[in-house]
């Protein structure tokens, strides 16, 4: 009798340790997913500015369950909770008019709550509503059936208000040359759009040179600008010469002082095209030549060219980063007047290698992206888009570009600091999403 009644104690001491064993062996192929804290919203805009309302709008966080919407007065300080919601936009009524409110937003889940957003400010200014911020596109006719800007007009009719067409070489004699882009000019004529005609001396100072330090060249160059846009249909020029020897500076404030005197009394438009820099340093090799305040005396409009702050024929890196593109709008404003400013950003990405660059556009970056099946990056600090790649010969590549995203930041200075518009390099390199960002943040 003793003898079953232990071989029974024994078979269930057995399965037991089995039974553990096997729990134990399968604890590893449990797959369990580990709680974190929700990432910090980005992307924080507003739109729909009123006199007594905002709307704020941001991207969606994974794992969020939903947001926090915290609001300040007067001072990027002391916030209060407005509200939470699920939902990745909210509108801000019954504001206070031409008050100045601070925001952030923050997201959570049952684990936490994330880091702030970015802040942002916004008055309640009933000027806002009347003042349009302008948009020039710049555009290109590089040979006989070129399509690629005239498309971009035509689908970007409601948010373009002027052209300028990047169609005359001047050589150091004030003779000009190009392919009249008709097409572009008509249409444009048409549908209320201003158009002006670029005159550039292809990056060439010497060019600038023999021509600026000339009474005579400068004279001819203004004559045949003139006979141009009475010719072909143009209501103004901008002049774009780059590359100007700083020694020219005082030349080139001649110059335009007298094409300005010119052109005005005869009702057309003058405006400049001028390098970015965040201070005046007159004998700088690139910028010293433009000075901006005197310039802005004979032009009425004045391009911040603020891209290319890496370049093709430098080191990688943001074409435009925030930090340096508010910089240069800041100095500016100390010498120009607002309303006369264009903030001037690229639509187009530089893939760099070897030593060397190539440019794409827009599409033609996501392009490149997908092919070699690569995320793409969003670098925080400079708010610009970026990814590296290995190509089929093992040569390592670093993008850089702009988009819809980073556009957003720059067409915040231009609502924040109130400058007068946006001028866009250039038409046919952008996408959809990049006027739909412009549609948004200008109210169009």
């Amino acid at each position: 009798m003793n003898t079953p009644r232990k071989f029974l104690i024994l078979v269930v001491i057995i399965n037991i340790l089995i039974f553990n064993t096997t729990l134990t062996f399968a604890k590893p192929l449990m797959k369990t997913s580990t709680p974190s804290v929700p990432a910090a919203p980005n992307s924080l805009t507003y739109s729909s500015v009123t006199t007594n309302s905002v709307t704020l709008n941001w991207n969606k966080v994974s794992g969020a369950s939903g947001y926090r919407i915290y609001r300040a007065l007067s001072n990027d300080s002391n916030y209060s909770l407005v509200t939470t919601i699920s939902t990745n936009t909210y509108t801000n009524i019954s504001l206070t008019l031409n008050t100045k409110y601070w925001y952030f937003v923050q997201a959570y889940n049952p684990y936490g709550t994330s880091l702030d957003s970015t802040h942002i400010s916004i008055t309640t200014d009933s000027e806002l509503l009347t003042t349009k911020k302008l948009v020039l596109g710049f555009t290109t006719y590089y040979y006989s059936g070129d399509t690629s800007s005239y498309n971009s007009i035509v689908s970007n009719a409601s948010s373009i208000d002027e052209i300028a067409t990047h169609t005359y070489l001047t050589d150091g004699s004030g003779n000009i040359s190009g392919i009249v882009p008709t097409n572009q000019i008509n249409y444009s004529n048409s549908n209320a759009i201003k158009t002006l005609a670029t005159v550039q001396n292809n990056f060439d100072g010497a060019i600038s040179k023999n021509l600026l330090e000339s009474s005579t060249n400068r004279q001819t160059l203004i004559g045949n600008i003139l006979t141009s846009l009475k010719n072909n249909g143009y209501k103004g020029v901008n002049i774009d010469l780059e590359g100007v020897y700083y020694y020219d500076r005082s030349y080139l404030t001649t110059f335009m002082n007298e094409l300005y005197s010119t052109l005005k009394p005869q009702g057309f438009y003058v405006t400049i095209s001028v390098p970015a820099k965040t201070s005046d340093s007159p004998n700088a090799s690139w910028n010293g030549a433009f000075d901006y305040a005197s310039l802005s005396k004979a032009a009425d409009q004045v391009i911040l060219m603020a891209y290319d702050e890496h370049y093709s024929g430098g080191t990688p890196g943001p074409i435009a980063s925030i930090g340096w593109t508010q910089n240069v709008v800041k100095y500016a404003l100390t010498v120009i007047p607002k309303e006369k400013i264009l903030l001037g950003s690229a639509a187009y990405g530089y893939d760099w290698y070897s030593n060397q660059a190539k440019a794409y556009s827009i599409y033609g970056i996501y392009n490149l992206s997908s092919k070699y099946n690569t995320a793409i990056n969003w670098d925080l600090t400079s708010k610009s888009p970026y990814f590296y790649y290995t190509d089929l010969n093992g040569i390592n590549h670093s993008v850089w570009f702009e988009n819809a995203e980073s556009l957003n930041y720059k067409l915040d200075l231009v609502n924040t600091y109130d400058l007068g518009g946006l001028a866009i390099w250039r038409l046919g390199l952008e996408n959809s999403d990049y006027f739909t960002s412009i549609k948004t943040k200008f109210n169009r």
